[in-house]
C-alpha cells in the first residue's frame, strides 16, 4: 500500500505547476520540462508495476531524468555532450556490470551529474536547493538504501524525494531566474 502512496511523489511538480496554471501563473516550457524529470519516476514506477524488468528502468529513467534538466540548464551543446555521456555510461553499466546492478553507475553519474550542474547555478536560486536535494541528496540516500536495503533506508529515501519534488514546488512558485530549453 505504502509503495502506491510514493508513487505519486513523481505527479506532485506537474500539479504544482498546473495549481500555477490554474491561478493564471503561468510558468514557461523549461519549467514543465524540469517537472517532467520528476515525473519520470512515475513512469517508470508504472512500467514495473506492470511487468518490465526492474533493471530496465533503473538504467532509462535516471538517464531521462538527467537528461531533461541537462535541456534546460545546459547550452545546446552541453546538453548534447551530457546525454552522449549518459547513454554512453547506461551502455557500459550493461555491458560490464550486466543487467543485475548496472543502476549504481547510472544512478550515480546521472544524478550526481544534475546536482553539480545544479551546484554551478548560483543564479537558480529556489530552484538550485530543489535540484540539490532532489538529486544529490537523493543520490545520497538512494545509495545508503542500495548498501543496506530496508525500510527506514527505503523511507529515508522516499522522504528526500518528497523533500526535492516540495523545493521544486516552492521554487515555482516565484521562478527566478526565466529558463529556456536548449
Amino acid at each position: 500500500m505504502i509503495f502506491y502512496a510514493v508513487w505519486q511523489i513523481g505527479l506532485v511538480p506537474l500539479a504544482c505547476l498546473a495549481v500555477l496554471a490554474m491561478r493564471r501563473q503561468r510558468r514557461d516550457a523549461a519549467w514543465w520540462y524540469l517537472a517532467g524529470a520528476f515525473f519520470v519516476s512515475w513512469i517508470a514506477d508504472a512500467f514495473a508495476l506492470a511487468g518490465v524488468e526492474p533493471w530496465l528502468m533503473s538504467l532509462v529513467y535516471p538517464v531521462s531524468q538527467a537528461a531533461l534538466v541537462g535541456a534546460v540548464l545546459l547550452e545546446r551543446r552541453q546538453a548534447m555532450a551530457f546525454v552522449g555521456a549518459l547513454v554512453t555510461v547506461g551502455l557500459v553499466a550493461v555491458l560490464w556490470l550486466g543487467v543485475d546492478q548496472p543502476d549504481v553507475l547510472v544512478r550515480t553519474v546521472a544524478w550526481l551529474g544534475v546536482a553539480l550542474i545544479a551546484y554551478e547555478r548560483d543564479a537558480l536560486g529556489r530552484l538550485r536547493m530543489a535540484l540539490l536535494v532532489a538529486f544529490g541528496v537523493g543520490w545520497l540516500a538512494w545509495a545508503g538504501y542500495a548498501v543496506r536495503p530496508s525500510w527506514s533506508t527505503w523511507l529515508a529515501y522516499q522522504g528526500v524525494r518528497a523533500l526535492g519534488v516540495g523545493t521544486f514546488c516552492w521554487a515555482a512558485w516565484k521562478p527566478t531566474p526565466r529558463l529556456r530549453v536548449a
